[in-house]
């Protein structure tokens, strides 16, 4: 036994008196050696966490992913309008006055002119298209500048938040920006300009985020004002930038090591301009959730009753295109997707892989793994796209992955290098080349191909025909993409002087206009395009008449129908039926002008009025066999 030891156990305990007489050993002071020394900050707690070491920005590697993103659209500079830029852009008679219109545009929905109320409230994007009315006329090559210009300013913040993330690994952030700018489902977002309130939100939830981090580094509270000030125009941008409160959150605990608690009580200044948003939102469009139309082209699983599973199903969607960026749509309406069973593989797969996928995010997050966050990411960013079908039973769309897409390149980048680290024992202090060198070839070979991907899918969005035909390749089954390419063949048509030429387009659309009601036997639109063609392409009145009937019965609160209806009976000097007809129109859509003009000019030239048909005129009318309500579609025929 060491003496150490003898002496230590040779020591007896020194004894005290206590106050009742008694004696009790005195404890003997510890030293140093005998326990561990106490942690000054369990001695005194600190009332804020100490600050970030500030993390360089090198700045060379974020220029060029900008130039590199802004090179990937420059095919798109020379596009026109093209599906829902005419309805926000041409047809939004507040866009159309400028700076003028800019009131009225911050107190109405994003698709007021659209005669339908989906509870929008995006007045941002919409100010930005005013202003280019105002200094450029509207120039739709200007504004896909402008929309390669805020891609390319997303890339530049994109690398600066990364690098501040991830210290020391230039590579890495390089990499993962890169793969992001040249993911292809970008282009829905890019090469679309109404689609500017996308790419708005995530550019501003970037700078949230990277002024957030700069209050982590410097603790000066104006960085949170400057931060919550970002995060009022993301919602501004679009309402579901709501998520961005799930990101700050998980940014803290990833990157800056705060603990869980810490990082979610930290959000409260941004909950109070979230409050403060929708308080604006309430104020001033008079809703939250407006009141959007239960149609089968749009809504088919809210009225098939299969949201749920079909949920999974659309993950299951969603993962195909986020891998295999290849067989892509603008449009996934009715039925290109059926609705999701228990039956279906797809829906199973979705089931199964979204279980596992979400467990590792679970478990990868809470190790704060970089690839845990990426996944994480993912999921919190996806929830707008499955709650658009879980909740509303709505479409697929691939800008709702536009977000998602960084948490899949990043998980899947973080993954693959943790992989070939722990595979061929590659260290960190290893040359850039040797350590990094399969992995930067590989990206290399990914983002070479989503770039060919994303140039060739560009010249898709060069207008609407071109683009409405591309549906055919990867969407023949949709009813709105047949229905849309018909109504490209009636302009066409329209334009047309050669007999048999216009002929030959006619034909081209009434195909499409039969192949939409094949799809869905319900869709009034499709039936009311194939009713105009015979009004006013090649004229056969007893088929335009018809089939406007058919349109009203298939969807009762169609207001051109019946429009068009009173517009023959007006030609025909059957004054009573057009008077009528009128009167419908302006009651199922009292928004509906044209119904309103023509029964004004009816009114003030005849002094007719009628609004119930007496009973020698009641076999003409039509009686609705769907009274379900549809929506007003952007692209119409009205005829005065």
């Amino acid at each position: 036994m060491s003496k150490k030891n003898q002496s230590s156990s040779s020591q007896k305990p020194l004894i005290r008196p206590t106050p009742n007489g008694g004696t009790k050993p005195t404890p003997r002071p510890v030293t140093a050696a005998s326990r561990p020394a106490a942690s000054p900050t369990k001695q005194t707690p600190q009332t804020a966490p100490e600050p970030l070491t500030p993390r360089p920005i090198q700045w060379p590697w974020a220029l060029l992913v900008a130039v590199a993103g802004f090179a990937l659209y420059a095919n798109t500079f020379n596009h026109g309008l093209a599906l829902d830029d005419i309805a926000a852009i041409t047809q939004n008679l507040f866009v159309q006055k400028g700076i003028e219109g800019i009131p009225d545009l911050l107190k109405t929905e994003f698709w007021h002119f659209s005669n339908i109320s989906l509870g929008y409230y995006r007045p941002l994007a919409l100010i930005t298209f005013a202003l280019e009315k105002e200094y450029f006329n509207g120039d739709p090559h200007i504004s896909h500048m402008i929309n390669g210009g805020i891609y390319a300013l997303t890339g530049l913040f994109l690398v600066v938040l990364l690098q501040k993330w991830l210290p020391g690994r230039t590579v890495l952030t390089t990499l993962i920006a890169l793969l992001f700018m040249a993911h292809p489902l970008h282009t829905e977002v890019v090469a679309n300009i109404k689609s500017r309130d996308e790419m708005l939100s995530f550019l501003f939830i970037t700078l949230v985020m990277l002024t957030y981090w700069k209050y982590l580094e410097t603790q000066q509270k104006g960085w949170i004002v400057f931060s919550a000030f970002w995060m009022y125009l993301t919602y501004l941008s679009k309402e579901s930038s709501l998520v961005g409160l799930g990101l700050i959150v998980i940014m803290q605990y990833t990157f800056a090591k705060r603990n869980f608690f810490q990082s979610l009580i930290s959000i409260w200044p941004y909950l109070v301009v979230t409050a403060l948003f929708f308080w604006q939102k309430k104020e001033m469009i008079g809703t939250l959730s407006g009141n959007p139309p239960v149609d089968w082209a749009n809504y088919p699983y809210a009225l098939e009753n299969t949201k749920f599973l079909t949920t999974f199903k659309f993950f299951a969607q969603y993962a195909r295109l986020l891998i295999f960026p290849l067989h892509l749509s603008y449009d996934y309406s009715y039925n290109v997707i059926p609705s999701g069973k228990l039956s279906d593989w797809e829906t199973l797969l979705g089931l199964f892989s979204f279980g596992g996928l979400a467990w590792l995010a679970w478990k990868g997050f809470w190790q704060r793994s970089l690839w845990g966050f990426g996944l994480t990411w993912m999921f919190i960013t996806m929830t707008p796209g499955l709650g658009f079908v879980l909740f509303r039973g709505g479409i697929l769309a691939e800008r709702f992955l536009y977000s998602p897409i960084l948490g899949f390149v990043i998980a899947a980048v973080a993954g693959l290098d943790l992989l070939l680290a722990k595979r061929l024992d590659l260290s960190d202090s290893a040359p850039v080349l040797k350590r990094y060198g399969i992995l930067i070839g590989l990206c290399v070979v990914v983002g070479g191909l989503f770039s060919f991907r994303t140039v060739v899918r560009n010249e898709d969005w060069k207008d609407n025909f071109t683009l409405f035909n591309s549906g055919l390749d990867y969407a023949s089954n949709s009813c709105q993409v047949n229905r849309h390419v018909a109504n490209e063949w009636i302009n066409k048509c329209a334009e047309e002087k050669d007999p048999k030429q216009k002929r030959f387009y006619f034909n081209k659309a009434i195909y499409h206009l039969q192949r939409s009601t094949e799809i869905y036997p319900g869709f009034g639109e499709a039936f009311f395009s194939i009713a105009y063609s015979y009004q006013k392409l090649i004229p056969n009145r007893d088929s335009a008449v018809y089939f406007y009937k058919q349109a009203i019965r298939a969807s009762s609160n169609y207001a051109p129908a019946y429009n068009n209806l009173g517009v023959i009976y007006q030609n025909e000097r059957r004054y009573h039926l057009a008077s009528y007809f009128y009167n419908m129109s302006m009651m199922v859509n009292p928004a509906y002008q044209d119904g309103r003009n023509n029964w004004e000019g009816l009114k003030k030239q005849l002094g007719l009025d009628v609004k119930i048909l007496p009973d020698s005129l009641k076999n003409e009318a039509v009686l609705p066999g769907a009274p379900a309500p549809t929506a007003v579609p952007a692209l119409r025929f009205p005829v005065r």
